[in-house]
Formats: structure tokens, C-alpha cells, sequence
């Protein structure tokens, strides 16, 4: 329910506004009287709001728009329905091509990424490759056209880039290098 109502939510909340001390607040006085409902309800809105904060400062790390692509807005998701976690995201389109690049923040899908960086079995058509100092996977497959690159910061971070109607895996290896890694990391606090 949480993600469904999240990003309407995360819409309604004034970029000005931060009641989250309040909200906890209020929820510590609902828990106290046993009103677990409403309690619920002000740790969701508290979470929501830190969400949007967290969210808008990670929509900045995103990979800016290659030359002659456009870039649509960045999209802000909690993931509790997926065991937790935020994600940003942002499309970007040059003719039929298109690519969508992904930040995932303290989620179950970066455990999993971290065992693909750890497993001495690649996928077909995966290899390792460099974005700045870091390991990433690049999967580029010629006959569709579409692939996808994957680097993981510090355990906690999951990036991901994803595309289609590429003429090569490059585009994505490009798009990869625009990500703020220093500023990931600082958000993250690694």
C-alpha cells in the first residue's frame, strides 16, 4: 500500500516543509497511547518526507543527458513493498533509443548485484569493465541491441543504466561515467 500511495505522496510534500521531528513526535506520542494506527500513518508520512529529501539529492548524481539526448525528470520511489529502500530513476530518449538509468539505495536488489559482482560465472555477454576507479558489469547484446551496465558502491548502492535500439554496448559504458560517484558515496555516507 505504502508504494503505491508513496508516490503521490512524495508529489503532495512542499520542498519547503520538514515536520519529520514533529512527525516522529507525534508518532512516539501515538505509540505511547497505544494508537498504533495513527502511529503508523506518521512514521509513513515522516518516511515519505525524508524519502523526497533523500530522493531530490540523489536525483543529482544521476548521469546528465549524453550529446543529442534528451532527459526526462528524475522519479523518486520508496521501495518498502520490496523489502525497503529508495529508488531514483530517469529516462532519456535520442530517437528510438532510449536509456534508463537507476540509483538504488539500501534495497534487497543491491545484495543480489553484489553476488553478480562476486560470482565468478558471468552471465553470456557480460564483462567486466571500468567506470572511473570502479568494477562494472556491461551486458551488450548486438542482435537486439539493448543492454545494460551495473556498478555497485560501497554494498549499499545500486546503479544501473538500461538500454535499448543502442548500436553499441559504448553508450551505456558513456552514459555510466556521468554518475556522481563522490557525491553517492557521500550520500550514503561511505
Amino acid at each position: 500500500m505504502l508504494a503505491v500511495a508513496l508516490p503521490a505522496a512524495l508529489a503532495a510534500v512542499p520542498a519547503v516543509a520538514d515536520d519529520v521531528p514533529g512527525r516522529l513526535e507525534a508518532a512516539r506520542a501515538f505509540y505511547a497511547k497505544g494508537d498504533l494506527p495513527r502511529t503508523a500513518r506518521e512514521l509513513e508520512a515522516a518516511l515519505t518526507q525524508l524519502h523526497q529529501r533523500l530522493g531530490k539529492s540523489l536525483a543529482e548524481t544521476l548521469p546528465p543527458a549524453l550529446a543529442g539526448w534528451q532527459a526526462e525528470a528524475p522519479e523518486i520511489q520508496g521501495l518498502a513493498q520490496a523489502g525497503g529502500g529508495l529508488s531514483v530513476s530517469r529516462a532519456y530518449a535520442k530517437g528510438d533509443s532510449s536509456l534508463n538509468a537507476t540509483l538504488i539505495l539500501d534495497s534487497p536488489a543491491v545484495e543480489a548485484a553484489v553476488a553478480l559482482f562476486a560470482s565468478p560465472v558471468a552471465r553470456a555477454g557480460t564483462r567486466r569493465v571500468k567506470v572511473g576507479a570502479d568494477d562494472a558489469l556491461l551486458r551488450f547484446d548486438a542482435s537486439t541491441h539493448a543492454g545494460e551496465i551495473t556498478l555497485v558502491v560501497g554494498n549499499r548502492v545500486l546503479l544501473e543504466i538500461e538500454g535499448d535500439n543502442l548500436s553499441t554496448g559504448d553508450t551505456l559504458l558513456e552514459a555510466a561515467k556521468g554518475w556522481n560517484l563522490t557525491r553517492i558515496r557521500t550520500l550514503a555516507g561511505q
